[in-house]
Order: C-alpha cells, then sequence, then structure tokens
C-alpha cells in the first residue's frame, strides 16, 4: 500500500481530473490507496536539460596553427620544398583575401598551388590569411568549396573542353598550366620539372586512377575529397 502521506507532494494527472494536493489527514479520513485500485497517473518530472558542448569545427585553427603552417609547411609537398610553390600559395592566399573570395578554385594560383601544396595545408593557410587581414568570409574546408570552375578546367586543357564529352588533363597540359600560371604571377622562381611530374602530378594520377590523363570530374574529387597535404 502506498502511503497517502507522499501523495501530497506529487502533482496527479487523473483520467478525467486533476486531483490537487490536500492535507493528509483528509486524505486519509477519506479513502485509502492500494496500487491496484489507484487510477492517477504520477505527472513526470521534467527532464534536466543537457549542455549542448559545442564541437571545433576543423577550420577552428589557431595563431599558433597558422605559424606552424606558414613556417613548417608552406611549400613543402611530399618532403621536398619548392620555392616556385611558395610563390603560388602566396599569390593565392592573398589573392582570395584581399579580394574576399570563397571560390578558390576559380582562382589558377590557387589550383596550381593546391597541386604542389596539398589541398589540406592550402584551405588552412588561405583560411589564416583571410582571419589575419580581417577579411568579410571564410574559405570553407575543401569538401565545401564550390566546383571548379570549368572554364579555368577549359584554359588547362583547349578547346576540347566543350566537345562533347569534353576532354581530359594530360601530364603536358598540366606543365603548361603550372608554368604558365607562374608567368602570370611574375614570379622570378620555376620549378625542375621533373618535380612537377613525379612529386606533384603523379600524386594527383595516383589518387584518381584514371591511367596517364585525369577528366574534369575526377579532379575536381581531387581538389574537394583527396585530402592531399
Amino acid at each position: 500500500m502506498i502511503n497517502v502521506n507522499d501523495l501530497a507532494s506529487f502533482p496527479q494527472v487523473c483520467s478525467n481530473y486533476t486531483m490537487k494536493a490536500a492535507s493528509s489527514s483528509s486524505i486519509v479520513a477519506l479513502f485509502s490507496v492500494t496500487l491496484a485500485s489507484l487510477t492517477c497517473v504520477f505527472a513526470a518530472p521534467s527532464p534536466i536539460p543537457v549542455p549542448v558542448v559545442e564541437q571545433p569545427s576543423s577550420r577552428d585553427l589557431t595563431p599558433g596553427d597558422c605559424v606552424s603552417l606558414f613556417k613548417f609547411t608552406r611549400g613543402v609537398y611530399h618532403g621536398t620544398q619548392d620555392d616556385s610553390c611558395v610563390n603560388l600559395v602566396e599569390n593565392c592566399r592573398f589573392t582570395a583575401a584581399d579580394n574576399n573570395i570563397t571560390e578558390i578554385w576559380g582562382v589558377a594560383s590557387c589550383v596550381a598551388a593546391a597541386t604542389c601544396q596539398g589541398v589540406t595545408p592550402l584551405v588552412e593557410m588561405v583560411q589564416c590569411t583571410q582571419t589575419e587581414v580581417g577579411s568579410s568570409v571564410t574559405v570553407s574546408d575543401a569538401p565545401e568549396i564550390v566546383s571548379l570552375d570549368y572554364n579555368l578546367y577549359a584554359s588547362i586543357v583547349g578547346e576540347c573542353a566543350w566537345q562533347e564529352g569534353g576532354c581530359p588533363i594530360t601530364q603536358q597540359n598540366y606543365i603548361d598550366f603550372v608554368y604558365g600560371t607562374l608567368s602570370a604571377i611574375a614570379t622570378d622562381v620555376y620549378p625542375d620539372v621533373n618535380n612537377v611530374i613525379t612529386n606533384w602530378w603523379d600524386f594527383i594520377t595516383a589518387w584518381t586512377a584514371t591511367g596517364e590523363t585525369v577528366p574534369y570530374l575526377n579532379f575536381n574529387d581531387w581538389l574537394h575529397y583527396s585530402n592531399s597535404q
């Protein structure tokens, strides 16, 4: 049998009415309650709110992270440092930061820099720079960046890009793109072509697994999902 003295402290929701708390002596005088005859359902206590802990995004780079990126990572890809790549990275990050650009796969120096620096560190360097200069926008992480500008892709492969089905990037297309982009930003340093092929291009073809050439969709996927670094 339930002690009726305990009932007075609970709000009770019954089938057709709500029984308000009364004095224990009045309740005892009127009736006793057993588990079998109890028809009221006690209202459950309100749940205790669980605090929501916001998880930091992968883009929450600290000033220390940024210093480390620029000091130890800039221009280094697969253990090989290249000054021409540094120039591509510098042009990319300041072009994006100074012009509030988030669609960096529409900037030639950014696309070229991604292939010699790695997508992940390049995107992080752009994010650091946009924060540093107080840009009104911040580039998203690689998977969320807008797709590679097809006009830029066409400038890499040539007029065949506009034919039905398009055409893929060849090794020579890629070499010409890298050197052409370096010339366009007025660099005074150019890479060894052997490094361009073995340390930059070959890693793209290995990831895309499309043979000796790389179609638009596969190169676009590489820019978004390769996590190259």
